[in-house]
């Protein structure tokens, strides 16, 4: 993923490891200036690749800068482009930023893999590639306390890697409207008995 990207709140929150809410409050109180994208119909708020990384950068720093110097730190990331192995200097301060550059990048290049791993169906859908699974079918299973093994059991084609996938691209790309059940319709069946529906089920899925 580029330093040319923009960044919504949930994907900025995957590479903080962050809840959204706690991003989400950080735009609100800046100094980071977010800006309007559209994404699937609706206006979003985004960050910049320099943005994201002074949120992260003050998340690793926040008890060695004071609510002044991080300003003052801002106002040098946004003067210069940040390479790997330079420092910062703003004031009487000197910051490295070599490793933060590193993580930052290397968290954002994840964030770039998971999209690869991922296609999107006539009606915008997101699925997993070679699959018609729907990506937040399966992240609300998992939300819903089923393991992988678990998913497995109901998804048979599914590999442990594409349940990996769909909850963590879920996480950086939240669903918009309804969401899916937590759990499937077979396991519910047999949840509630139905053992011998459950079946019938299994022997329609193998015609």
């Amino acid at each position: 993923m580029t330093r040319a990207a923009q960044f919504t709140a949930a994907e900025a929150a995957f590479v903080l490891r962050e809840p959204v809410r706690v991003v989400k409050k950080a735009l609100d109180s800046g100094p980071v200036r977010p800006v309007l994208l559209r994404r699937a119909g609706a206006s979003v708020r985004a960050i910049g690749w320099q943005d994201l990384f002074y949120l992260f950068a003050i998340k690793e720093l926040r008890d060695e800068l004071t609510p002044k110097a991080r300003m003052a730190f801002y106002e040098a990331l946004r003067q210069a482009p940040l390479e790997r192995g330079r420092e910062v200097r703003f004031g009487r301060f000197r910051v490295a930023v070599g490793d933060l550059v590193e993580e930052v990048e290397t968290r954002t290049a994840s964030l770039a893999e998971l999209a690869e791993k991922v296609e999107f169906r006539g009606d915008g859908e997101p699925v997993l590639r070679g699959t018609d699974v729907e990506v937040h079918r399966i992240a609300a299973l998992v939300d819903g306390g089923l393991s992988a093994d678990d998913v497995l059991v109901d998804y048979p084609s599914l590999s442990r890697e594409n349940v990996q996938v769909a909850t963590a691209y879920a996480q950086a790309h939240p669903k918009a409207g309804r969401p899916f059940p937590r759990t499937t319709a077979k396991r519910a069946l047999r949840g509630a008995g139905l053992d011998e529906l459950d079946e019938v089920l299994d022997g329609a899925a193998a015609e």
